[in-house]
């Protein structure tokens, strides 16, 4: 089972029990129509001058209040900020389907909260390929909306990373993503193996001995 289909079925509520012939041909359906998405985007961008305290972080002069992030980032030398979004061409094809069809716009909407994690992790994979042959690892992301991070963030990122003008990616005033297919988030760059959360075990300079790869 490929691993869109397995994210997707998990989303969908299926656990570890099959999809029914109908389910899966719609997520047949769905998988081939994200492939071909024109508008999948993301952009990242990675800070030095990482600075940590009890209670929050700063980045390329960015200050973030939030003791979950700082947490987070602990024994971190640098960290990333990563915005990804599957476009304006995924919420158009979800919002046609709720018009026509319901039971396929649930399947959509499902693999395409997969498939934004998909492209999450291959921009992790490229960062981590340039940070890799230093002895750097990956933590996992961390977002607005976790811990004590609130969504308020979400604009500072954005404008931070030019999000707008670079890959279309906005927030509402009430500081939801927009296209909704979408994702910030913020990535430790970390020496110790213990802190890794990188999904792109394969390229990493550790891969051969770390007790922590992922199967």
């Amino acid at each position: 089972m490929g691993r869109l289909r397995e994210e997707t079925l998990r989303y969908l509520g299926y656990g570890k029990n099959p999809a029914t012939a109908g389910v899966s041909e719609i997520i047949d359906e769905c998988e081939r129509e994200l492939y071909e998405l024109p508008t999948v985007r993301y952009i990242y961008r990675i800070f030095d001058d990482l600075m940590l305290s009890e209670g929050g972080v700063t980045l390329g002069g960015t200050a973030f209040e939030s003791r979950a992030l700082a947490s987070h980032l602990r024994g971190c030398e640098r960290a990333a900020i990563l915005c990804a979004t599957l476009g304006s061409a995924a919420d158009m094809t979800r919002l046609r389907l709720e018009r026509l069809d319901m039971s396929r716009a649930v399947v959509m909407d499902a693999a395409q909260s997969a498939y934004i994690e998909e492209v999450c992790d291959r921009a992790c994979k490229e960062m981590l390929s340039r940070v890799s042959g230093e002895g750097f690892y990956l933590t996992s992301r961390f977002s607005p909306g976790y811990g004590d991070m609130p969504l308020s963030y979400q604009p500072v990122i954005l404008s931070v990373m030019d999000a707008p003008k670079r890959i279309g990616l906005t927030c509402s005033e009430t500081n939801m993503l927009t296209p909704q297919k979408s994702v910030t988030a913020i990535i430790g760059i970390t020496k110790n193996a213990q802190k890794c959360g990188a999904a792109a075990c394969d390229i990493c300079s550790a891969r051969e001995t770390c007790r922590f790869k992922k199967t």
